[in-house]
């Protein structure tokens, strides 16, 4: 905020920090409607959707180019993390999705990756900034937009305080998805979004490995599979295109192993006929010397 006169007035910076806001407010409350609609199985499998469009919207908005073999990793990320929750689908009923919550799903997976590029892009256009200053004028559109649904869906909030219902686990969910979002912001400033798509994959995939050793769960091939493809994209992903094929030797190798051949086997027949040299002169000298032995 800046001062003009007697009126406070924001600046465009602080503007700019209020659209990834309004993004996330309208994505956060549109899960609810969703999971109305969905299962929560068909939920976490459509959600792998906004690895695809953070992709995508990485090329076309960012103007950055990712390798054919970059774009493969990213797939066999969102399919290998998808796999991992197959097993739920037979744990109970299955809620047959609606053209209505498979539509809104895609929405939300295309604001998600929209938010997330939105906030990369307004973190690195003032790289000097301090991502704490950054993330406090981001919060402040969050805090404001959030508290403004939460005064239009329940008015009574004050009757009954703002802090009604929280336990020890609340105040610990609350303080986690505090320190997440702070370690997000610091992935978008320092590293970018693909960083982020790989970091959400690899945590939900040692999430589930934390609760197979936690809570007695069954280690399934689904969650093999999912660990082996999360593992060897990331890995893929990362590689450089010189490290994934060996490329053929061009014809100036070739030209040059050739003539290193050549010229070891002209050294190799130079040593020879030296050494010949020398044997001839040996037998000359000893041939020489008997002769003169034979006479008195």
């Amino acid at each position: 905020l800046q001062t003009s006169g007697d009126l406070p007035s924001v600046k465009p910076e602080a503007l700019r920090f209020s659209a990834p806001a309004i993004i996330y407010f309208l994505n956060n409350n549109l899960v609810f409607f969703i999971l109305t609609h969905i299962s929560a199985t068909t939920f976490q499998l459509m959600s792998q959707l906004k690895t695809v469009f953070t992709a995508l919207l990485f090329r076309f908005f960012l103007t950055r180019k990712l390798t054919v073999m970059q774009y493969l990793s990213i797939l066999q990320l969102a399919l290998g993390a998808a796999t991992s929750h197959i097993p739920r689908c037979f744990a109970g009923s299955i809620q047959s999705p609606d053209l209505t919550g498979s539509a809104m799903m895609v929405c939300s997976c295309f604001f998600s990756a929209t938010g997330g590029l939105y906030s990369e892009r307004v973190l690195k256009d003032k790289a000097k900034d301090s991502i704490h200053w950054q993330n406090c004028q981001m919060y402040f559109w969050g805090v404001l937009f959030n508290f403004a649904g939460a005064l239009l869906q329940e008015g009574s909030i004050f009757e009954r305080g703002f802090f009604s219902g929280y336990n020890a686990w609340t105040w610990a969910v609350v303080v986690n998805s505090a320190l997440n979002g702070l370690a997000i912001s610091a992935i978008l400033k320092y590293a970018d979004n693909i960083a982020r798509i790989f970091a959400h994959a690899a945590s939900m995939v040692l999430t589930m490995l934390i609760s197979i050793a936690l809570f007695d769960e069954v280690m399934t091939p689904q969650v093999v599979i999912a660990v082996v493809a999360v593992g060897t994209s990331t890995l893929q992903y990362n590689l450089k295109p010189e490290h994934l094929f060996e490329a053929p030797p061009t014809p100036a190798v070739l030209g040059a192993a050739a003539g290193k051949a050549d010229s070891h086997a002209e050294s190799k027949e130079d040593a020879l006929l030296a050494e010949g040299d020398e044997e001839d002169e040996e037998q000359g000298g000893a041939v020489h010397a008997k002769l003169i032995r034979s006479f008195p």
